[in-house]
């Protein structure tokens, strides 16, 4: 998985929600565009927590993308 796949399911139109999964068994779930931020210069990505909070996590660590409602994967 790398940046501009993630960029590309962030930015298309409309939008659909995608799940992150990671190496390390966790996943994280984007409902909107604004909940995820590419860092510029690819370190990491941001991901916003429904509580509020955010985390940011090395993209090399993203191992397949989900579009919600969907069978297969995007990687």
């Amino acid at each position: 998985m790398n940046l501009q796949q993630v960029r590309r399911v962030r930015e298309q139109a409309p939008f659909k929600a995608f799940t992150l999964f990671l190496t390390d068994q966790r996943r994280f779930e984007i409902r909107h565009p604004d909940f995820i931020w590419l860092v510029p210069g690819g370190l990491s990505i941001g991901v916003a927590h429904d509580d509020g909070t955010a985390e940011f996590i090395d993209p090399m660590h993203i191992t397949t993308l989900k579009l919600a409602g969907s069978n297969g994967q995007e990687s």
